[in-house]
């Protein structure tokens, strides 16, 4: 009899612990575990992100009582400066907008806006934000200024100076031109943006570049030709406090001819650089480039030909009169293909066979060394 009753007990307390056990296993399976660090995911792209435009809207339309330097407050001391009315009225107004929200926008949208709206903005500059455009940072606003110094691709920077300029926005202006400064640059994409000479306008290109390095580089009436925009886009970034990344040597070679006279087919620059690409680039101005070249550090020389080894039978020399001219055996004609026929010398390693080598061996020797890596 007491066997049985010991194992009624035994019965009732395993199926408890049972009960037990199986709310546990089911309270688990319940558990909601969140993906690692979505919350602050989440925080992130809350804090990264930018206001709407009725925010944008009602904060300008805060009506704000107008600052007034010459109020009975300030009739005690002397006449305030220029400085302090700025510093004062800037606290004013910021005094009133206490309980406001902050406003976030883009530096794209601050650059676009002019006139009345800008300055309605910068009355209320303490709740006004600017997100960085490439990276989850905000700019702050203090009146008419932007605090701080930032890194920006240079193709953004021109985009935003562009707006900047077109809409008069003088702030965004001098902000971009002072306070900006473009990320670096790899030496292929230094060369590439000498390719484009038509997409930019040239008085924005112009406006970038202060009055005595236009006068320096382009003379008394200081103007940027449309063919040398792309040359002086890049001064503009080197002037900006640009630089090529460092990512070895940085040299180039140029090849042009030693006259332009009886030359075929296209005008464009051979441009070989020291990542053993060949560059054609169209309407180069080569003493501009140079200058900008070596400004950034660029280990830039000049090769000057007048003879270009073709193969056995052919090649292109400069003349009476410094015309070129095409031999082949012993037929003369007037004309030569430069350009098509520099790169076929340069790709299979005949430099060396111009009568032009003994004068430029050096350079010949590291474009060859270059070609062949």
């Amino acid at each position: 009899m007491k066997k049985l009753i010991t194992l009624f007990f035994l019965f009732i307390l395993l199926d408890s612990n049972y009960t037990i056990f199986s709310q546990d296993f089911e309270e688990d399976d319940s558990t909601d575990f969140g993906s690692p660090n979505q919350s602050d995911k989440l925080d992130d792209e809350d804090e990264c992100a930018l206001s709407k435009d009725s925010e944008l809207i009602k904060l300008l339309n805060f009506k704000l009582k107008k600052f007034n330097p010459t109020s009975k407050e300030f009739e005690s001391g002397p006449p305030l400066t220029e400085e302090e009315i700025k510093h004062k009225s800037i606290r004013f107004y910021s005094l009133q907008l206490k309980e406001e929200r902050n406003v976030k926008i883009d530096i794209d949208k601050f650059a676009s806006l002019g006139g009345a709206t800008l300055a309605s903005l910068l009355d209320r500059s303490s709740k006004v934000f600017l997100r960085h455009p490439e990276k989850c940072e905000f700019f702050s606003l203090f009146g008419d200024s932007i605090i701080g110094h930032y890194e920006i691709s240079f193709e953004r920077i021109l985009r935003l100076y562009a707006t900047a300029v077109n809409k008069d926005n003088i702030i965004a202006q001098e902000f971009i031109r002072t306070q900006i400064i473009p990320s670096p640059m790899s030496l292929d994409s230094a060369i590439k943006s000498l390719y484009d000479d038509y997409g930019y306008q040239q008085n924005i290109i112009e406006s970038l570049l202060p009055q005595e390095v236009r006068t320096l580089f382009f003379g008394e009436n200081s103007m940027v030709s449309v063919a040398d925009v792309a040359e002086s886009k890049l001064l503009a970034f080197s002037l900006l406090g640009g630089r090529i990344a460092d990512e070895g040597e940085k040299e180039i070679f140029i090849f042009v001819p030693d006259s332009k006279k009886g030359l075929l087919g296209s005008n464009e620059t051979i441009v070989i650089s020291s990542t053993s690409k060949i560059y054609e680039v169209p309407l180069l101005n080569i003493p501009l480039a140079l200058n900008v070249m070596r400004s950034l550090g660029f280990n830039a020389k000049i090769i000057i030909m007048k003879h270009v080894y073709i193969d056995k039978e052919s090649s292109c020399v400069v003349g009476e009169g410094g015309l070129w001219y095409h031999f082949k055996g012993n037929d003369k004609r007037v004309g030569c293909d430069f350009l098509s026929n520099a790169i076929r010398s340069i790709r299979t390693n005949t430099l060396v066979k111009s009568n032009d080598y003994p004068t430029f061996k050096e350079s010949i020797d590291r474009v060859n060394e270059i070609m062949n890596n």
